[in-house]
């Protein structure tokens, strides 16, 4: 039953929820800072008290970027997991549906009443669903927390990272066991989102691009232009990489059980900021929003966002907790036992 109509990033194209139609949506722990998208208003509408769940589609992380950023649980489950009926595609085969809560518990009980097999959406997984809430409290001892050495700790906030650090010791004491992984191939996930996700949003829009393109907002008109540019052929040797992409992943679990990353290069930026400054580089804000979150979505792998603590300016921040494929009961097990030790669940912004 439909109960509300969130604010999102035009077509879901975009990690900033900056929508030139409605204007941006605010970020609940200071107004002056984005809620991250394409999902914004559905972790806002949670973050506020507003409602106890709210649904977001996540392409390139607008689940967990919203959530990161606004201070809540946010759960990309695995790719057909979670029927995309009704959902208006942004790029088919990494289009996902997934659940933005105040606890993990909610976040299990939402997957379980969403995930399963729909004949709407011949893309829906018949895979068994299990009761996602049944080993939620087994707590993680013996669970292989896998730390990757490359990518996902470069041009990161020191305070984001150091946050994230100490939320990893706090698993460690529980019982698992933490160990240094490698995933060299993380760093192809820019130019393979690129080009699949360009060349499938662009087929999408083509005709409304053709009969209407004043209708949308300029940040989105212009990247659903470059689609137009991709070939072809770049289209299919991406997804030929893609497999090996997925590939790799599978090889990096077998030494872990989960993968823990940041899930937000920084926190939430200011409404007026368009790049990220790292000491190597100048960064687009598009590409620093999602640079950490896109490649479970090429790989279609589960990945969850857990607040984790605030910045010195009271801002939220998450980790990423990511799993095999169809097997969010281990990533909701771990994000669990975290928000239990860190009493972090469910806090609320200050009232305005």
């Amino acid at each position: 039953i439909l109960i509300g109509k969130t604010h999102l990033h035009e077509f879901a194209y975009g990690p900033t929820n900056l929508n030139p139609h409605y204007g941006p949506a605010r970020n609940p722990w200071d107004p002056e800072r984005m809620t991250g998208g394409s999902s914004g208003g559905s972790a806002v509408a949670v973050a506020t008290g507003c409602s106890y769940l709210s649904i977001g589609t996540d392409s390139g992380g607008s689940v967990r970027i919203p959530a990161a950023l606004c201070g809540i649980v946010g759960l990309k489950p695995t790719y057909g997991r979670i029927s995309r009926a009704g959902i208006f595609s942004l790029s088919w085969s990494q289009d996902h549906a997934g659940p933005l809560t105040r606890t993990v518990a909610d976040a299990a009980a939402a997957l379980q009443a969403l995930a399963g097999f729909d004949p709407a959406d011949p893309g829906s997984s018949r895979e068994p669903v299990p009761n996602f809430s049944k080993t939620l409290r087994a707590g993680v001892k013996g669970i292989r927390l896998g730390v990757p050495k490359e990518f996902f700790w470069e041009d990161v906030d020191l305070e984001v990272a150091e946050v994230v650090r100490k939320a990893i010791a706090l698993l460690a004491g529980l019982g698992a066991s933490v160990r240094e992984v490698h995933w060299p191939m993380a760093t192809e996930a820019k130019a393979l989102s690129f080009l699949i996700m360009g060349a499938e949003a662009f087929s999408v829009h083509e005709r409304w691009l053709k009969e209407r393109p004043e209708d949308y907002g300029p940040d989105v008109r212009q990247r659903l232009a470059q689609g137009a540019t991709i070939l072809a052929a770049d289209y299919l040797r991406a997804q030929r990489l893609r497999r090996k992409f997925i590939e790799s992943l599978d090889a990096v679990f077998q030494n872990c059980d989960v993968l823990l990353t940041p899930t937000m290069a920084v926190a939430a930026p200011r409404l007026d900021e368009s790049t990220v400054h790292w000491p190597t580089q100048t960064e687009n804000m598009t590409a620093a929003l999602t640079r950490l979150t896109r490649p479970f979505n090429l790989t279609g792998t589960p990945a969850l966002n857990v607040p984790c603590g605030f910045t010195a300016g009271g801002l939220p921040i998450g980790f990423q907790i990511a799993g095999r494929a169809f097997d969010e009961a281990t990533v909701l097990r771990v994000g669990h036992a975290y928000e239990q030790a860190s009493g972090f669940a469910g806090r609320r912004p200050p009232e305005p």
